[in-house]
């Protein structure tokens, strides 16, 4: 099943990252001990490309982002 921005956004939420900034539909995330920061680019409803998701996966460290 394809992953939506909301979900990934709520994951992050729950992981503790916290929205940092926000220009547009970019949004700068950083994690709770400060030192990682990931992009989250569009809207609620839209559905995330692999390769991006690949991308947010790796920068967070969160396996579960499949």
């Amino acid at each position: 099943m394809p992953m939506t921005y909301k979900v990934v956004r709520s994951m992050l939420i729950r992981e503790g990252w916290a929205r940092r900034r926000q220009r547009g539909s970019h949004e700068v995330w950083a994690s709770p001990d400060g030192r990682r920061r990931t992009l989250v680019a569009g809207r609620d409803s839209d559905i995330v490309p692999a390769q991006t998701l690949a991308a947010i996966r790796r920068q967070t460290g969160m396996d579960d982002l499949r």
